[in-house]
């Protein structure tokens, strides 16, 4: 297990740093699939992931983006120079599968951490795409998402439930503002601040 959590004062400077991620993944690989969850709580990162684009070009000729889920706004993507055929936000686990078609991996997913805990396709959709994902980030904001958080700090790491196969993979950085932090220790807080981590 590789698990970093990255820990902001706010959400304006998480959001930053998020869409700075997903820009500097497409510049660095641009032959990427993204997975990227729809949920109101990332469009404000998505907004600057598109600002960070404006301002530092990328080649989006060759990349995928697969919506999970849509409880946010895909309009967002538009603004991004992605031919219409690679951009996908239906926010199926089956249109993630026909871009990968049984031989590609997800380069990167993105997910939000619900307030009950839940990461990942809502209801039925296969997970096991966005887990075996190169890269894994999970966001979370608000103070209701503090228990969840402390969940996935607590999580077995030989366990079935979701966390324990986020805290198995080899590469997941957690995104936190402090409210979402809250629950946990103190000096795991600290020690996790963006100051110093």
């Amino acid at each position: 297990m590789a698990m970093n959590f990255k820990i902001f004062n706010d959400d304006e400077l998480l959001s930053i740093y998020t869409g700075d991620i997903l820009r500097k993944q497409v510049h660095n690989n641009p032959e990427s699939i993204l997975a990227l969850e729809l949920n109101k709580d990332l469009d404000w990162t998505y907004e600057k992931f598109a600002g960070e684009v404006t301002q530092h070009p990328a080649d989006f000729s060759q990349v995928y983006i697969a919506t999970v889920n849509s409880n946010g706004d895909a309009d967002i993507f538009n603004h991004l120079d992605i031919p219409k055929n690679q951009l996908k936000t239906r926010g199926t686990s089956e249109q993630l599968s026909s871009i990968l078609g049984g031989k590609k991996q997800v380069n990167l997913a993105l997910l939000n951490i619900g307030a009950n805990g839940g990461v990942g396709y809502s209801g039925s959709g296969d997970d096991e795409l966005l887990f075996a994902a190169r890269e894994l980030i999970l966001v979370a904001a608000g103070e209701d998402k503090a228990k969840a958080v402390r969940d996935l700090y607590d999580a077995a790491e030989n366990g079935s439930e979701a966390f324990s196969k986020v805290k198995q993979h080899r590469m997941v950085t957690v995104v936190l503002d402090s409210a979402a932090a809250s629950r946990l220790d103190p000096d795991i807080a600290e020690y996790y601040t963006s100051e110093f981590a």
